[in-house]
């Protein structure tokens, strides 16, 4: 699986939330993923995950997969204590 992301919204990313796409991707593959929501308001399919970076943090992260082999991270950002409980329900 190949990783793909744009430079210029990490940065926005990283200044809102304080979490950047390579943490991101840590989470994305840690062995327990939660699929939170899929969503398809945007006019691409997109899917809302809860998984846990190195740093110990429960992160959201949305993707798109706009190939095979391709995961297109959006967003990340910290999850709240609901989505926290969402994904510790699932150890």
């Amino acid at each position: 699986m190949r990783y793909e992301w744009d430079s210029s919204k990490e940065k926005a990313n990283i200044k809102k939330h304080g979490v950047s796409f390579e943490d991101a991707k840590q989470a994305l593959n840690c062995g327990l993923v939660v699929v939170l929501k899929e969503d398809t308001d945007s006019g691409e399919e997109r899917y809302v995950y809860l998984g846990i970076c190195k740093k110990l943090n429960v992160l959201v992260v949305v993707v798109a997969y706009p190939e095979d082999e391709v995961t297109r991270i959006i967003s990340a950002r910290k999850a709240t204590k609901g989505e926290r409980k969402i994904y510790e329900a699932q150890l």
